[in-house]
């Protein structure tokens, strides 16, 4: 049994978990679960204890659809820094953070499943046995989480299973039609061959790249009530961020090479940093938001995205939204990665020049 802080996995019977500490019960089967919440527009309640939780509003918009949404809004200055971060999940209740965005690192179903078999119905108390940014970044805002595991419209009916997701892919597998099916989405996780990926690169260069860049969708959780102060001790004083919930491609899960897998990932990277920024853009626009914007590395590490992919898409990125007056900062773990910095300032130089 693995705990930490005062919580433990779905499984474990001893400790308190975070779960039961925000909702007054401990998380059990889907659909009982589901049902011990009433879910309106902007708020989720527990029925058990009766607290009623700030969520904001949930949806999956299309780098194409915040393109649209910027339009016309006043110019600004954007200013990019690379800042290092001990605790992410603690840095959304700092009163600082209060109206920022933080861009976490999920699934294409803006979930955190820490392995391609999990499925909705595993729960979410389990994120705390994660020490990623994702994870950090749902537990710190947790009712939204229970908003996109229990509650996220999918199809028309409430709530994502095992056989029934978001993909914030989807749109560039339509937009390649039949070839958009050499790549599976299982679980939020990307998975191809070489043999299905050289098929699907002949595919994509016969598309317009940048309009396949524009189908990418991202979850945006906007004004979500910051759920805990530190490890999990309830928030006392209400404070709300936005989030936006991005995937890269799990190239590191297959057996396509990465440089097959290069044309696709590239575009997923291009289109989640793209569409972070707009959100943001937007959101300072409507009032919902303070202009600092939170990034992380997607796509590194298991995933195996290739450090130059992930700072040429941010660089992509700032400079498509160079105008919109934004305070990006760059989350470095614990001290700033000198090298990754390195890249990261160069390919947006390269990008604005361009």
């Amino acid at each position: 049994m693995e705990s930490r802080g005062g919580t433990c996995c779905i499984t474990c019977g001893a400790l308190v978990t975070w779960f039961e500490t925000l909702f007054g019960f401990r998380e059990g089967p889907y659909d009982w679960t589901q049902q011990q919440f009433h879910f309106e527009p902007g708020t989720l309640t527990s029925r058990v204890n009766g607290r009623r939780f700030p969520v904001g509003t949930f949806s999956t918009p299309s780098v194409a659809t915040l393109r649209e949404r910027v339009v016309g809004l006043s110019p600004g200055t954007l200013t990019l820094r690379h800042q290092a971060v001990d605790d992410i999940f603690a840095a959304h209740a700092q009163p600082a953070s209060a109206g920022a965005v933080f861009q976490a690192a999920s699934q294409l179903n803006c979930l955190e499943f820490a392995a391609p078999d999990v499925v909705p119905e595993d729960g979410v108390t389990q994120y705390a046995s994660d020490p990623t940014q994702g994870p950090a970044c749902a537990l710190a805002a947790a009712a939204g989480t229970v908003l996109r595991n229990y509650f996220a419209p999918v199809g028309g009916i409430e709530g994502q299973t095992a056989d029934r997701q978001l993909n914030n892919l989807a749109g560039v597998q339509a937009a390649l039609g039949p070839a958009g099916a050499l790549v599976e989405v299982r679980n939020g996780y990307t998975f191809s061959n070489d043999l299905a990926l050289d098929r699907l690169n002949a595919a994509l260069a016969e598309r317009d790249r940048d309009a396949l860049v524009a189908a990418v969708r991202v979850g945006v959780q906007a004004s979500v009530g910051v759920t805990f102060s530190q490890r999990y001790i309830p928030l006392s004083e209400p404070q709300t961020v936005s989030q936006i919930y991005a995937s890269a491609l799990s190239c590191g899960y297959s057996a396509g090479s990465l440089n097959r897998w290069a044309p696709l990932a590239t575009i997923a990277l291009e289109g989640a940093y793209e569409a972070t920024l707009l959100a943001a853009a937007a959101l300072k626009a409507s009032g919902e938001g303070s202009g600092v914007v939170w990034l992380t590395l997607l796509g590194g590490g298991v995933f195996g995205n290739r450090d130059a992919w992930i700072a040429d898409a941010i660089g992509r990125a700032i400079a498509k939204a160079q105008h919109h007056d934004l305070d990006v900062r760059v989350a470095h773990y614990r001290r700033v990665d000198a090298r990754r910095a390195a890249l990261i300032d160069a390919a947006a130089e390269r990008s604005m020049a361009g």
